[in-house]
């Protein structure tokens, strides 16, 4: 068993999406690991790709992939970036084809209460630690994520080129 809090990092949207409609939107995809390795200043080891979906058969070629990237930032607490990426390449590379990639992220923090021994000190150990000293270092965690999905978003709109939109407060 394990106590876990979960926050989104992008909340309360909880996902930035990017839509775009020109030549070769498939060129985002070899770029996806190496922004994600320098933006949150991971490794290789972190980052999964969970699927990858090609279809030849047809003109355009749909594609559909999943990437995350699963960083642990302290003996705790991990953040996950996922990355959803779908659209359709055209074989005649004159052609225009679509693409839409959608970015979102969580904080998890994670105790461990699989003895009894644990559950009993876990919850005290919640409420003071967690709650006046722990939750300062999550927000900071928080904060980080949000800056480089935002560092994440400008650079793919940027390999895309895309002009990137005023945020609203």
């Amino acid at each position: 068993m394990v106590y876990a809090i979960t926050d989104d990092v992008l909340a309360p949207k909880g996902v930035i999406t990017i839509e775009y409609y020109g030549k070769n939107p498939f060129s985002i995809y070899p770029r996806i690991s190496r922004n994600l390795q320098v933006i949150f200043h991971a490794r290789g080891k972190d980052i999964f790709e969970d699927e990858f979906r090609w279809d030849v058969t047809a003109d355009p070629n749909p594609f559909f992939i999943k990437v995350h990237l699963d960083k642990g930032l302290d003996k705790w607490t991990t953040m996950y970036i996922r990355l959803k990426i779908f659209g359709t390449q055209p074989t005649n590379p004159n052609k225009d084809g679509k693409m839409v990639l959608e970015i979102s992220g969580d904080l998890i923090t994670r105790y461990p209460t699989g003895t009894a021994w644990q559950k009993a000190i876990v919850t005290p150990f919640v409420w003071l630690y967690h709650h006046l000293i722990y939750n300062n270092i999550r927000r900071r965690y928080l904060k980080i994520g949000l800056e480089g999905i935002e560092k994440l978003e400008t650079e793919f709109r940027s390999i895309l080129g895309l002009v990137m939109r005023e945020r609203l407060a």
